[in-house]
């Protein structure tokens, strides 16, 4: 008996009714239709980590260390935007910026 199969039997035999309503709507969404051995990345030589969205999230929580009002909000992204844009241009030209520390 799989994972989902004993954990959905253990449900029924508690009745709970609001789990079982979560686990047939996880089953839908995430086990039809999708390749599970792609959930894990163990052993993927293509994506190891998921460090772009970890870097993303560090240099989001460094540029709004306290939650900015929706003006100041947008114009940190725009000048972010604007730096990630410059930093592309400079790299494909074969210039490369050192980062301060």
């Amino acid at each position: 008996m799989d994972i989902f199969s004993l954990i959905k039997t253990k449900s029924i035999e508690k009745n709970s009714c609001q789990f079982l309503k979560f686990l047939e709507y996880f089953y839908e969404t995430y086990l039809i239709g999708y390749d599970m051995k792609s959930w894990n990345y163990y052993n993927n030589i293509e994506h190891i980590t998921n460090n772009a969205s970890e870097s993303l999230n560090n240099s989001l929580n460094k540029l709004f260390p306290m939650k900015p009002n929706f003006y100041e909000l947008i114009n940190k992204l725009k000048e972010h935007e604007h730096l990630s844009y410059y930093d592309y241009q400079m790299k494909i030209k074969g210039i490369w910026r050192m980062k301060k520390k």
